[in-house]
């Protein structure tokens, strides 16, 4: 085992996390990121396209592997794990919301709420309850039975949270999740999501491009040149 779990109080922690690419020579994108995470915050990440916000996102969804670097889970480095606990653990421990909301077109929005937890091999009769409070919360549940071509944008959005938090993750990792949305709606499902990581003490990490709505999170870092930097905000100067 490497030595140096995580510290107290911080549950879940990125430590000098690199990342590069060699296909066309080599492309260091992560320079040795850190992130500690206490449950029940909000972190947004901010930078310009292609700085590596979502190569972040992947690799503390363990979608991804750096280059070096650990990434703890109550003090037990993540990537010693084989593939299969790797898989247990994204099912179990991540929940991830994307831009494109990527729901099964084939399922109706309960359906794709449940996959998760079918896939995980519990019984669709212990899944579906959760599932249904999970819809209610969003404000879907009305639309349970709708197939995917029939929900608007914000609706297929609220499904693709639902389904997201079934397996009562503790970290919810966001990538521009309100980026294809109006900002009327897009407000809506930020604030869901704000909402339902207070309720439920998930640690959140959100990737925007939106400075408002980074406003309005716990934290703000941006990414540049390969690192984490706290990002200052004048308006609070004014």
């Amino acid at each position: 085992m490497s030595s140096g779990a995580s510290e107290p109080g911080f549950f879940f922690e990125a430590r000098d996390i690199y990342k590069e690419y060699s296909s066309y020579g080599t492309l260091q994108v992560l320079s040795g990121v850190s992130l500690r995470l206490v449950a029940g915050e909000m972190v947004a990440v901010v930078g310009a396209s292609g700085t590596g916000k979502t190569t972040l996102l992947h690799i503390l969804g363990a979608l991804d592997q750096p280059s070096r670097g650990q990434l703890f889970y109550r003090g037990e480095n993540v990537f010693e794990k084989t593939d299969d606990q790797l898989a247990l653990f994204r099912n179990q421990v991540i929940g991830f919301v994307f831009q494109f909301h990527h729901l099964l077109p084939e399922f109706n929005a309960l359906e794709n709420v449940l996959l998760p937890g079918l896939i995980a091999g519990h019984k669709r009769s212990e899944l579906v309850e959760y599932a249904e409070y999970l819809l209610s919360r969003v404000g879907v549940l009305n639309r349970s039975t709708h197939k995917v071509g029939e929900l608007s944008g914000g609706e297929q959005q609220r499904v693709a949270l639902a389904r997201a938090l079934v397996m009562k993750p503790a970290v919810l990792l966001a990538d521009e999740p309100t980026g294809n949305l109006d900002p009327k709606t897009g407000l809506k499902v930020f604030e869901l999501i704000r909402d339902l990581s207070e309720t439920l003490s998930l640690a959140t990490v959100m990737v925007t491009h939106n400075l408002e709505l980074s406003r309005r999170m716990g934290r703000c870092l941006t990414l540049r040149d390969g690192g984490l930097h706290e990002t200052r905000d004048d308006s609070k100067d004014s």
